[in-house]
């Protein structure tokens, strides 16, 4: 069987979750108008309802008993069944004692096509016992087809603890095909929505005030699991101080699949990361893209984090992130073909993007306005393009190759660069620490700094047509011998208005930097004509400076000393 492709997976996802908002609107009125199998004014009456479903029921939840006290889960085991509330966020409200949660779906035995609509839920956390846990307010456990839509859910017990506490919406393992949309998940005790199983959309929620992620892709239920083929798009999340908006942090897989398409959410407040991938496992098929949000806490959390073991597949794009304590974006090692593009980074605390050991990726058209280390740093990294990026206002030099573990073949080029090193005024616009690293067509303003720096023990290197204002010293730091430098702005190695010693007609020339082979040299004003050049080397072999000599004697001559 072919596997599908993760556009063709997500875009099945996409269509189902519009399928909810359809139902939302349109649907929602044309189950109200059929007359519904059981209508519940009670709470004994509720759970009655509930203990005795039959395939294909429809419950309409009345609000005239509302809270409704529960002293029992109310659960969905058969197929076809369509539970209806008024909208009322208090409507179901577990008694003191009890220690149950609200609606489990395929608890007792695997059941499709079900339907929970407008149902409010309390977890009433002060009056459950703490050996209590995962009181959850709505659980999928082992059933396909489901939509939850319209629901509510607050205080979820245990209330305030990881991993054991109660979360707003629960999706486990066994679950497939689910839509989880425009529900209102607030202040719950553990994580907003959490999700294993296959196939699941989560679009249109408000998730906020909470205590962990607002949206896990990993459940625990005990054994944590995470969940595969995944959409989060559209949800508005915050205030929830101990996690991510989007993370997932652990759990086990049964393949290598992934596809997580983390798309056009809004995320403010107290938070983690807006999105965390951290496990060590493989993992295929990753999209963040579209998103904004601003960070509150000023712990050490980057926008973006992604950390995994193995990853392929890996795309961060779009994204507008303010304000992170940490990195803007941060790519761990482990991750290859990933692209990093068109996103904008706004005051991150530390680096704007790190790539950190990751190899065969992009780093292209992003905005770095604001960090308090580099711009764009590659750490470690191999195979890099660094293409077209505007970097400004950061603290460290504007883009930085290093800690490469052999020959980096990095490609550095087209990127706008200013008002960097304000940390300490001489970190230069690009820094390269590694070898076999390519850097062209780059324009860097510079206010005193160097614009390339090339680090003592990096060589191999190719710097071409970068081009750097001429105010201050020289702009261009290139020391190695096995380094090739050609067609600069302005130009490196340059020897103006240079004349003959006493009366004869040769001039020395002392290079600015080594080159491991005789150098081309251009002339401006060549004081008559040029007859010959003679290299000079040092006791490495490298050439070090040339002596001209000229047609004739007198004349003013200028040389350009370029790498061939």
């Amino acid at each position: 069987m072919t596997e599908p492709s993760r556009r063709d997976v997500l875009s099945g996802l996409l269509a189902a979750a519009a399928g909810s908002a359809a139902a939302e609107s349109g649907g929602a009125s044309r189950r109200q108008s059929r007359f519904p199998d059981t209508v519940v004014t009670s709470r004994e009456q509720l759970e009655r309802t509930f203990e005795n479903l039959s395939a294909g029921e429809t419950v309409w939840i009345s609000d005239e008993g509302a809270p409704y006290r529960t002293t029992r889960w109310l659960d969905v085991d058969v197929d076809g069944v369509t539970v209806v509330g008024p909208g009322v966020r208090r409507l179901v409200m577990p008694a003191d004692g009890a220690n149950v949660g609200g609606i489990r779906i395929g608890h007792n035995g695997r059941c499709e096509n079900v339907e929970v609509h407008g149902v409010g839920y309390h977890g009433n956390p002060d009056g459950q016992r703490p050996s209590a846990k995962r009181l959850h307010g709505f659980v999928v456990r082992d059933a396909t087809a489901v939509l939850l839509s319209g629901n509510s859910t607050t205080r979820t017990h245990p209330y305030h603890e990881h991993n054991t506490g109660g979360s707003g919406i629960s999706v486990e393992r066994r679950a497939t095909d689910v839509v989880v949309a425009n529900n209102y998940v607030y202040d719950v005790g553990d994580r907003g929505i959490q999700l294993a199983g296959d196939r699941i959309a989560v679009v249109g929620n408000t998730v906020v005030n909470g205590f962990d992620h607002s949206v896990a892709l990993d459940a625990w239920v005990p054994d944590e699991r995470h969940a595969t083929n995944v959409l989060v798009r559209g949800n508005v999340m915050g205030g929830n101080p101990q996690g991510a908006l989007v993370g997932a942090s652990g759990g086990r897989q049964e393949s290598n699949v992934g596809y997580f398409d983390v798309s056009n959410n809004l995320g403010f407040g107290e938070h983690k990361s807006l999105c965390l991938v951290g496990f060590g496992q493989a993992l295929r098929g990753i999209q963040i893209a579209g998103n904004v949000s601003v960070q509150s806490k000023k712990g050490k959390f980057s926008g973006v984090s992604l950390a995994i073991e193995r990853a392929e597949d890996v795309t961060v794009r779009g994204n507008d992130l303010y304000d992170y304590a940490g990195r803007g974006i941060d790519i761990g090692g482990g991750i290859e073909d990933f692209t990093v593009s068109d996103n904008a980074i706004y005051d991150a605390g530390e680096a704007g993007i790190r790539v950190a050991g990751a190899t065969d990726g992009v780093v292209r058209d992003n905005y770095v306005d604001g960090a308090g280390g580099a711009g764009i740093l590659l750490d470690g990294a191999r195979y890099v393009t660094v293409g077209g990026n505007r970097v400004r206002r950061v603290g460290g030099a504007g883009v930085v190759s290093r800690n490469a573990p052999n020959l980096a073949r990095h490609l550095i080029a087209d990127n706008y660069l200013k008002e960097f090193g304000r940390s300490d005024g001489t970190s230069p616009g690009i820094l390269v620490g590694d070898s076999g690293v390519n850097v062209r067509r780059n324009y860097v303003l510079r206010s005193g700094a160097p614009a390339i720096v090339e680090r003592g023990g990096a060589g191999r290197n190719r710097y071409e047509d970068n081009w750097a204002d001429a105010d201050g010293p020289n702009p261009w730091r290139i020391g190695s011998a096995t380094s090739a430098v050609a067609g600069h702005s302005p130009a490196v190695d340059a020897h103006r208005g240079l004349t003959p010693d006493g009366r004869g007609n040769a001039i020395r020339v002392e290079f600015e930097k080594p080159y491991a082979d005789p150098p081309k040299l251009a002339f401006g004003r060549r004081g008559g004509g040029v007859r010959g050049v003679s290299y000079a080397t040092d006791g490495n072999g490298d050439f070090v400076g040339a002596t001209v000599t000229l047609a004739g004697r007198g004349g003013v001559v200028d040389v350009f000393v370029e790498s061939v």
